[in-house]
């Protein structure tokens, strides 16, 4: 079924057509009761749900399970759950650590009347600009190829800018860093061509932080 989403992005409205959701990894499995072929997992704290061997939930994928144990597949990567044992995912397993663990950040306005700010994707640098009108995080095509970004792998969409209808996908950024503050898992927009001209740090970051702003200062402190 055909899913419409639209994005405001620098007040320009984007209509994205979207075939599918987009899961990220999970950061913790726990299992709460296992069967044969099937297992009651929680991902990340979450509800558990009972899961069928081969099928995924919430980016964990059961392999196999008895009474037991459940071997479960994150990212490529397997491991083994005992009953009602849990797994912090390590770094191989989809989750990624901190580079560091600075509780707040501050920004300061430019003489444009903008926020910008200096941080890293997937550890390759890149200047934002902040746009707490962006539904997303997003970059055009190659500000994505400089940092390595494989977006052609992500969901297709399009997007309706300013200049028409231009291809976008969705993807998964593994990793988003803004001076001290790393945050994993981030789900950005990567649009076809030159636009949008800086890369915009929008709500699939920010929402997971605090904001205040004060006197041409924005700060960003963690929750």
């Amino acid at each position: 079924m055909l899913k419409k989403v639209k994005f405001f992005i620098c007040g320009i409205a984007i209509v994205a057509t979207s075939l599918l959701s987009f899961s990220a990894y999970a950061t913790s499995v726990k299992a709460i009761a296992l069967f044969q072929d099937r297992a009651m997992l929680s991902v990340d704290g979450g509800k558990a749900k009972i899961v069928r061997a081969g099928t995924t939930h919430s980016g964990v994928k059961l392999i196999k399970s008895n009474t037991s144990e459940a071997v479960i597949e994150v990212n490529g990567k397997r491991e083994t759950l005992n009953l009602n044992s849990s797994l912090v995912l390590e770094e191989s397993l989809g989750a990624q650590a901190a580079e560091s663990y600075a509780s707040s950040v501050q920004l300061f306005i430019d003489e444009q009347g903008f926020y910008r700010a200096t941080g890293k994707v997937d550890g390759k640098g890149i200047e934002f600009l902040v746009d707490t009108g962006a539904n997303l995080v997003v970059l055009n095509s190659i500000q994505a190829k400089q940092v390595g970004l494989d977006y052609k792998q992500g969901i297709q969409t399009s997007a309706q800018t300013a200049s028409g209808v231009t291809p976008m996908y969705i993807v998964n950024v593994n990793r988003i860093s803004i001076g001290g503050i790393e945050l994993n898992n981030i789900e950005a927009g990567v649009i076809e061509g030159s636009f949008p001209a800086y890369p915009l740090l929008g709500m699939t970051f920010l929402s997971r932080l605090n904001m205040q702003q004060s006197e041409g200062v924005m700060t960003l402190s963690r929750r």
